[in-house]
């Protein structure tokens, strides 16, 4: 049988901090102070398509990856688990999945009204910067939160590194925002380098906001190097 082929049509795009794949969360809610803004698109940006999402804390995100997507693959090497065992795609949140389509869950912060179109504020973002989304669902706490659920290898949240800025030339450091500082400290202490480099004298470059932020690792602890202006 031949399956027809489903046409989908992104509602709207997401304003995020996150300007590159690397570093961007594995899982939503892991960096609760990455805000960014969904921008919906005609005719979804009218007011009465959003009528009564305030009395919901949290959304639903399905959105397309549209950033040179990972050819779809049967079993993934879980960066969770160290990059050494292999698991079935379907028992994994990898994006390199059959279509390319991704799943998170944000905190709503506040829908605003400007000149006839609705934005809105989310928080606890992984999402790049640009990326469609193609639905919004509100989050129901009675079905979406099951309390006998088991969440497999990812039953507890990732250990985190301790991110040290005394490295950071000081002249740089009046840059950054307080907020723009927490995200990206938030960000890094979940390590983003590959599950299997750990060499303490390579230099990385995460893309957060309008820096590319250079760190290195060393015995647990994140070493903020420099903050390189993004072209």
């Amino acid at each position: 049988m031949t399956s027809p082929t489903l046409e989908l049509t992104p509602i709207a795009t997401i304003d995020s901090p996150f300007k590159s794949r690397f570093g961007i969360p594995r899982q939503s809610g892991l960096v609760p102070d990455a805000i960014g803004w969904i921008a919906p698109h005609a005719p979804w940006h009218r007011a009465e398509a959003w009528a009564g999402i305030e009395q919901y804390t949290h959304l639903w995100l399905i959105w397309q990856v549209h950033d040179r997507p990972h050819q779809p693959v049967s079993s993934v090497r879980p960066p969770r688990l160290g990059g050494n065992a292999r698991l079935g795609v379907f028992a994994t949140r990898s994006p390199a999945r059959p279509n390319p389509l991704g799943l998170s869950l944000v905190r709503l912060l506040a829908v605003e009204h400007h000149a006839g179109r609705v934005r809105i504020r989310v928080g606890g973002l992984d999402l790049l910067d640009g990326t469609p989304i193609i639905d919004i669902k509100p989050h129901i706490a009675f079905t979406d939160c099951p309390a006998d659920s088991h969440s497999g290898f990812a039953q507890n949240e990732p250990e985190r590194l301790r991110v040290d800025w005394s490295t950071l030339p000081s002249g740089e450091a009046p840059r950054l925002t307080d907020h723009q500082r927490l995200v990206i400290t938030q960000t890094l202490s979940l390590d983003p380098r590959p599950a299997f480099h750990d060499d303490p004298e390579r230099v990385y470059g995460c893309p957060l906001f309008e820096f590319d932020v250079q760190f290195r690792v060393e015995n647990g602890t994140l070493f903020v190097l420099g903050l390189n202006p993004l072209p």
